[in-house]
């Protein structure tokens, strides 16, 4: 902890502007009161889904937060210089046009209906939505590195040698975290959320297809986890390391608002504890240049919750 704490004083004390910071968080105050007093991701532009507009509106939706942020560093810093500059432009509009289509792509529903019948249905459907995103996410990310980035970044959007990693701080981190996760899973909220497993139609393959459960749920759990890992290498990984040299250390601010929005359509206490969990693992990447650290605290906590509330079933 005291690794990690280290990290992000010393980050603060380099960037902390009290008009910017102030002014982020009105804004996601603004953005937060206005998504669910009115409902704005699950009623309406969900309304648009199996549509080409789903995957637009997401791109606006997800986008003008993270721009409005950067008028904020326009207006209340000495970094301007990303204003003017078209790569900067280019890279973050591709970077919100790979996180809308993760977001808005559809046509794998059509893949696992054709793959599955009435009892594999729901569970194939999750796995390919998972694993969906080697394809939308992954693949349009290596290009944009190949084309644009090969010369100037030396790593995959943080995706360094692993032997090089501290990882200890993040396996503690874990340790002290999973006492408060291990009390909140005798929770009814909780056990009525968790284990997301119990949902995906994974007793169905058991009964009907006579799969071992611990394989069923072992396939399942490893996509689960493999979707938090799309989750990290997109905003702490592209979002930090394909702008960071436009940006510089402001580049972390605008990232974990758009990703608070990313979270509007959870509970109200998950999305405002997003836009800080978003900002503390966005300075860990910025200051180690990787994202390891965030893989395994995020990838740690869902699965803790998992087999927390197994263990309560």
């Amino acid at each position: 902890m005291k690794y990690v704490y280290n990290l992000l004083k010393d980050y603060l004390k380099e960037h902390f502007n009290l008009k910017l910071y102030v002014s982020t968080i009105i804004l996601v105050s603004i953005l937060l009161y206005f998504n669910f007093k009115y409902d704005i991701e699950d009623s309406h532009i969900d309304s648009f889904y199996k549509t080409p507009w789903h995957t637009v509106l997401f791109f606006f939706f997800q986008g003008i937060p993270y721009y409005l942020v950067l008028v904020f560093v326009y207006i209340f810093t000495e970094n301007r210089q990303f204003a003017s500059n078209k790569k900067f432009w280019l890279l973050s509009l591709l970077g919100f046009a790979v996180l809308a289509l993760d977001r808005g792509f559809y046509h794998q529903v059509y893949f696992a209906e054709w793959i599955s019948n009435q009892y594999s249905y729901r569970y194939v459907r999750k796995i390919v939505n998972s694993l969906i995103a080697l394809f939308v996410t992954v693949l349009p990310f290596y290009i944009i590195y190949k084309v644009f980035l090969k010369k100037e970044l030396t790593h995959f959007y943080g995706l360094q040698d692993l032997r090089k990693v501290k990882l200890k701080p993040y396996w503690m981190m874990l340790l002290l975290m999973a006492p408060l996760i291990y009390a909140a899973s005798f929770q009814a909220d909780f056990l009525k959320e968790y284990p997301h497993y119990q949902k995906a139609g994974g007793s169905l393959i058991i009964k009907y297809f006579h799969y071992p459960k611990g394989v069923v749920v072992g396939i399942y759990e490893l996509s689960y986890a493999f979707s938090f890992f799309i989750v990290e290498l997109i905003f702490r990984g592209y979002f930090i390391f394909a702008l960071v040299k436009y940006l510089g250390k402001d580049v972390v601010l605008p990232m974990a608002v758009t990703y608070c929005v990313l979270h509007f359509g959870k509970p109200l206490g998950e999305a405002i504890s997003s836009f800080f969990g978003g900002f503390l693992l966005g300075v860990i990447a910025l200051k180690t240049k990787n994202i390891y650290g965030g893989i395994l605290i995020h990838i740690g906590i869902a699965l803790l919750m998992e087999l927390f509330a197994f263990l309560q079933g």
